[in-house]
């Protein structure tokens, strides 16, 4: 049985004494009533693909302790630091712009002990991209795209054969940024919240949702 919900609570206090009170606040309300829909993206490592261009080149590493300065404005519970591995995009002045967590199937049964049944189980050759965030001075350049694209690359070193990530079908810029990466929807996710109850539900990719993401991604419309 998935013990997530216990390890939340006990990070209240935590939370509150760090000054995430606002934080703590929306993540109750959230759990009274709330809908949340998102795509799953998912790239193809077999099938190449070019590096999209950025207005600011960075280069990736895996995080450190002293990168946590530049991420304060991330809104998390924290769970995601119990993850292995974490990558960083630097500019040239090698300053931490952006952040992401890369989780292979090896980590499995801490995903669904955190998270439940909110992410597929991975298979041997996937690995899911997590917890994507870029520094907001840093937000408009492109930069997502590039860091992503580089991110999921290394992740072949592994044997990756795939690389997943989730964002709300809603937001058109991550919808703009997954595909500028190589990414494309292959499954919806529907997770809702009433009075504290969680329901989590996956479903195909109706015409419904292809037709608004196809929207999305098109910046210039040539339908009259």
């Amino acid at each position: 049985m998935s013990h997530h919900p216990f390890q939340k609570i006990a990070l209240l206090p935590t939370l509150l004494k760090k000054g995430r009170a606002k934080y703590v606040w929306n993540v109750f309300l959230n759990r009274l009533y709330s809908k949340e829909i998102a795509f799953g993206f998912k790239r193809d490592l077999s099938v190449p693909f070019k590096k999209p261009r950025t207005l600011k080149p960075i280069t990736i590493r895996t995080c450190i302790d002293t990168d946590e300065a530049y991420f304060i404005d991330n809104p998390n519970n924290g769970l995601i630091h119990k993850f292995n591995t974490c990558y960083v995009g630097l500019t040239k002045e090698q300053i931490p712009c952006a952040r992401v967590w890369l989780i292979d199937a090896s980590e499995n049964k801490k995903l669904k002990s955190i998270w439940g049944k909110r992410f597929p189980q991975l298979k041997k050759d996937e690995v899911l991209l997590e917890n994507v965030f870029t520094v907001p001075k840093y937000r408009g350049m492109g930069i997502i795209p590039a860091f992503l694209y580089d991110v999921a690359e290394t992740s072949k070193d592994l044997g990756a054969k795939y690389a997943i990530t989730f964002g709300e079908v809603k937001n058109k810029n991550t919808s703009r940024s997954y595909n500028y990466a190589g990414f494309s929807p292959y499954i919806v996710r529907r997770v809702s919240y009433f009075l504290f109850i969680k329901s989590i539900t996956f479903e195909e990719v109706s015409k419904e949702y292809l037709d608004f993401y196809n929207e999305s991604i098109n910046r210039k419309t040539t339908s009259k």
